[in-house]
C-alpha cells in the first residue's frame, strides 16, 4: 500500500489493529494501478479507486463470511 492516500492508509491499519487475527497488511512496492489509485486488493480481489467507505464494508463483509465459515 505505498503511496496511497493517509485515510485509505489508516482505515486498513485500524481494521489489523481491531481484527489482528484475521487481517494482515502487505505493502507493495507497485500494484500497476496508477490511473485506478486509490486500489487495493483483498485476497485477490483488485479493487479500482476505492474509497474507504467501500474498503472498509468489504473487508466486514469477508470477515463476517469468514467467521460463518467457521463457526459452522
Amino acid at each position: 500500500m505505498r503511496d496511497q492516500p493517509a485515510h485509505l492508509s489508516g482505515d486498513a491499519q485500524r481494521l489489523a489493529a481491531t481484527h489482528p487475527q484475521d487481517i494482515r497488511l502487505v505493502e507493495l512496492d507497485c500494484m500497476a494501478a496508477c490511473d485506478d489509485v486509490p486500489a487495493a486488493m483483498i485476497e485477490t480481489d483488485y479493487f479500482p479507486r476505492v474509497n474507504p467507505r467501500e474498503f472498509e464494508r468489504e473487508v466486514l463483509e469477508r470477515l463476517r463470511a469468514m467467521q460463518g465459515v467457521t463457526r459452522e
